[in-house]
């Protein structure tokens, strides 16, 4: 069985996670309304007032003024998409990553889909505060139908025997590639739900639709069997903090970069990765941005190796005479580590 998971409204519920106070409230985020810029993401809250991607953001503020505008922050995004994707590796060996928001996973054998997905949405939302929906189904499109479909807060399963029955409700602009002058020819010969797709041999299909035919029809019948396509592994990994106030205090931000470690740590064991550079970045007050970086005769896996790391390289900054206002930690150089819990690697000779 395949799982699929999605974060609705994605880049507005990670800007809800970073900053508590923006939860339950209507968040938006996308282009500058002075710039005529378009909304991206709406939160679940935005959306239940109506407001939805592709409208401006000027228009929507007019609107309804107590919506919480965001500026896109496509790095930030990203991380979140790497945490998460980390966390669901540990579930399963084959994951294929849909975008930032969505993941298909083959549930592991001799375990009960439900109970994988279950406890995953509860892992997302407890260390990402991230809220999540899933889907279950012996194919992708049934899968990402049962996530789209469902009430909030609950996870839609699909046995092989329901598939059918399941799809026969939708209408045919549900089918993967099935578009709107595609779905007029088929409702002038009657056909407007699934189920009657399911019912027309594909020799019919075909002279109506042309080639696409025998893949509509697998689709409409829930047979379609394309495999996943797994997602590579991650080639950084990076945490960042914005300070709340900006800060010359070498202790403190020692004391930040130590919580960023541990952040790290905790990616590179999802991952199962050692690393042999890291680097710092540090934006200081004025907006100016600086970069250190350290290659490492052998890799590091711990907090206090690659905080320490990160001590010496804020140590060739001017962090102490310039105010700092944010730092960002990367890990790049990735490397497996072995069952041994070892990424060293031999030398020759």
């Amino acid at each position: 069985m395949i799982i699929f998971l999605h974060v609705p409204g994605f880049y507005a519920a990670v800007e809800q996670a970073d900053h508590p106070a923006l939860r339950g409230r209507a968040v938006i985020v996308g282009g500058d309304p002075r710039k005529r810029g378009n909304v991206t993401s709406a939160s679940c809250e935005a959306r239940e007032l109506g407001i939805t991607e592709g409208t401006e953001v000027r228009e929507v503020l007019e609107r309804w003024p107590e919506t919480e505008f965001r500026p896109t922050r496509l790095p930030r995004y990203r991380e979140a998409s790497a945490e998460i994707r980390a966390v669901l590796r540990g579930a399963a060996d084959r994951l294929e990553s849909v975008g930032l928001d969505s993941f298909y996973l083959e549930s592991p054998e001799h375990s009960a889909p439900l109970s994988v997905a279950a406890e995953l949405c509860v892992q997302l939302k407890a260390e990402f505060a991230l809220p999540t929906v899933a889907g279950i189904g012996p194919t992708r499109f049934v899968s990402q139908l049962a996530a789209r479909h469902h009430a909030p807060g609950k996870i839609r399963q699909v046995l092989p025997s329901e598939v059918q029955a399941f799809l026969a409700g939708f209408p045919v602009t549900e089918v993967w590639g099935l578009g709107p002058s595609t779905a007029v020819k088929l409702a002038e010969h009657g056909i407007h739900k699934i189920g009657e797709l399911q019912k027309l041999p594909v020799a019919d299909l075909e002279r109506i639709v042309g080639r696409n035919a025998a893949t509509f029809s697998s689709l409409a019948r829930g047979e379609d069997r394309e495999p996943l396509r797994p997602s590579p592994s991650a080639k950084s990994l990076s945490q960042e903090k914005t300070l709340p106030e900006p800060s010359l205090d070498l202790r403190t931000l020692g004391e930040d970069l130590r919580e960023l470690a541990t952040g790290l740590e905790n990616m590179l064991a999802r991952e199962q990765r050692a690393a042999r550079t890291v680097s710092l970045g540090v934006r200081y007050v004025s907006g100016e941005q600086v970069t250190r970086t350290r290659t490492l005769a052998e890799p590091v896996t711990g907090p206090k190796e690659i905080a320490e790391v990160a001590l010496q390289l804020l140590a060739r900054t001017q962090v102490g005479v310039r105010q700092c206002r944010r730092l960002r930690l990367q890990l790049t150089n990735l490397c497996r580590i072995d069952q041994g819990g070892d990424a060293r690697q031999l030398r020759l000779f």
